[in-house]
């Protein structure tokens, strides 16, 4: 039991999969001809778009040496002086000095907008990218930008200890200019005592000096070892092609987006979609046997009778098909009256009942076709007779009796009685006791009545004789008839007591319906319909040889 569920599952599976494939197959020009017209509007739209060229220089931040920290810390540290780095090339003060350098005629923010300055993870690189519709001014801005921040840093830099060096600069200048004094009076005076005590005091200052000497270069050293520096690793050269837009990249994103919405849409319409198109549909919101399905063929009406004047076709084969599904489905029951309508007009109710008498009656089958459409009557153009004399003059003249009627018969076992006259009052005709009467007696002249009666969701005709007959059948046409007006025609049916012996799917378009392949599967060209495709038709024959 686990291996046959495991393998219904997988035939469910693959049947979603071929319903999908053959819808996306039927929309297959549309969603092609949206993916085309997305792509082909943003070719038009990239093209009308300035270029926008990019320019990118790469620099390295140069951390001072003198750092004593652990590894991790100096890690650290050069992170966080790189990300510092990269916030300060997009300062004021850095893009006014580009913009009075370079003498650009642009705002500050303008200019800030064409800047991206990213710092390279895990490294010490930070890039500075320039985008400009000018490809030389996209250089140059990038370049330049750099040196200003290169200057700009070096300034910070040297502001700490400028200063204390400034100071110790003086203090060296005048105690050199107190030991060339002293010199100096060493040298002119002729008392050997006050020469010996002016050199030993420009002694004193030359020890001062070398102090302050010692001093300076201790500053100068700390200062080497303590600033941090930034170095050019790779200047900004003028970019060939653009980087934006990028014209096959937008062509090809748009088409690929245009497909997948056409697709979505297709699948959205798909889940709203509460027509009927499948046997399996059907069965599963009206629970009804499916007992044929009949192809399109010609809508003229000298060829709606295909079965008479092509009774070897396919489409006159799926016609017998349909007669021995209706007689297995009242297999119980003697099959007797039966009534056929249809939940809306326009899905080919009448051309299934005039095809339907007929292979009835090439069966052998003594059938008599009535026309009870009292509004919009069609079997007499059908079979090509008049209509003076039908079914309302023989309820209204009470005195008639049956075998006085002179019936239409177009084949052998096959008597039609048309509308007749269009009555005022058709739903009260049909509805009368008259017409139950007539009924029960022409049921002792034939083995089958089939009734030809209006939709269910226009009139109630059907409902008032629906009760009386043997068996109801539903005509059903794919891809229009909606689940709603189907389950409310089942309802009032069922409401009225009428035996429902199943539906028909009529017509379908195998070209055209997105589950042709069920259908084709069921009841199409791989079944009967292929064995009979080569075998011409005998227009001159009537009767059936199957």
């Amino acid at each position: 039991m686990e291996d046959f569920g495991h393998e219904a599952n997988e035939i469910e599976i693959t049947i979603d999969l071929k319903k999908y494939i053959a819808l996306f197959w039927q929309w297959a020009w549309l969603i092609t001809l949206a993916g085309i017209v997305a792509g082909l509007t943003a070719f038009i739209i990239s093209r009308q778009i300035s270029p926008v060229y990019e320019a990118a220089t790469t620099v390295l931040v140069n951390e001072a040496p003198g750092s004593e920290s652990s590894d991790y810390q100096t890690l650290l540290a050069s992170e966080r002086l790189t990300k510092t780095y990269a916030e300060m090339m997009t300062k004021n003060p850095i893009l006014e000095g580009t913009i009075e350098i370079l003498g650009l005629d642009m705002a500050v923010k303008d200019l800030r907008g064409m800047i991206t300055v990213n710092p390279v993870t895990n490294t010490q690189l930070i890039e500075t990218i320039v985008e400009s519709t000018d490809p030389e001014a996209a250089a140059m801005i990038a370049n330049t930008v750099v040196d200003v921040f290169k200057a700009e840093v070096e300034d910070v830099q040297t502001d700490r200890y400028s200063q204390s060096k400034a100071n110790l600069e003086t203090q060296l200048a005048e105690v050199e200019a107190e030991i060339e004094n002293y010199n100096a009076l060493a040298a002119s005076t002729d008392s050997e005592a006050d020469r010996v005590a002016y050199y030993a005091q420009a002694n004193q200052y030359r020890e001062t000096y070398f102090s302050l000497l010692e001093l300076y270069e201790n500053v100068w050293m700390s200062e080497a070892q303590t600033i941090s520096s930034v170095a050019v690793v790779e200047p900004a050269s003028v970019p060939d092609n653009p980087v934006r837009p990028r014209v096959l990249m937008n062509t090809a994103l748009a088409g690929v987006v245009g497909v997948l919405l056409a697709a979505g849409g297709i699948l959205v319409r798909e889940a709203l979609d509460d027509t009927l198109y499948t046997p399996d549909e059907v069965k599963s919101h009206l629970n009804l046997p499916v007992l044929g399905a009949i192809e399109s063929f010609s809508g003229k009406k000298g060829e709606r009778l295909i079965t008479i004047k092509h009774p070897r076709s396919p489409i006159s084969e799926r016609f017998r098909s349909l007669r021995e599904n209706v007689r297995f489905a009242s297999i119980d029951n003697e099959l007797r009256t039966l009534v056929v309508t249809s939940p809306e007009p326009g899905v080919g109710k009448s051309t299934v009942v005039a095809n339907l008498a007929a292979v009835f009656a090439q069966a052998g089958v003594n059938t008599i076709l009535i026309d009870s459409d009292m509004r919009r009557p069609v079997q007499h153009t059908y079979f090509g007779t008049n209509n003076h004399y039908g079914l309302s003059d023989i309820l209204f003249d009470q005195n008639i009796q049956l075998e006085e009627l002179k019936l239409f018969t177009p084949i052998d076992n096959l008597r039609v009685i048309t509308s007749g006259k269009l009555p005022p009052n058709p739903a009260e005709l049909v509805a009368s006791k008259r017409m139950k009467s007539f009924l029960a007696e022409l049921k002792s002249h034939a083995d089958l009545l089939i009734i030809d009666t209006p939709p269910v969701q226009v009139v109630t005709d059907a409902l008032s004789i629906a009760p009386e007959m043997d068996g109801v059948l539903l005509i059903i046409q794919p891809g229009q008839t909606h689940v709603t007006a189907a389950r409310q025609t089942l309802e009032q049916l069922k409401r009225a007591k009428a035996q429902i012996l199943g539906v028909v799917l009529n017509p379908l378009d195998l070209k055209r319906s997105q589950y042709a392949y069920r259908y084709g599967y069921k009841y199409g060209r791989n079944g009967y319909g292929e064995y009979y495709h080569d075998i011409e038709d005998d227009p001159s024959t009537n009767k059936s040889k199957v």
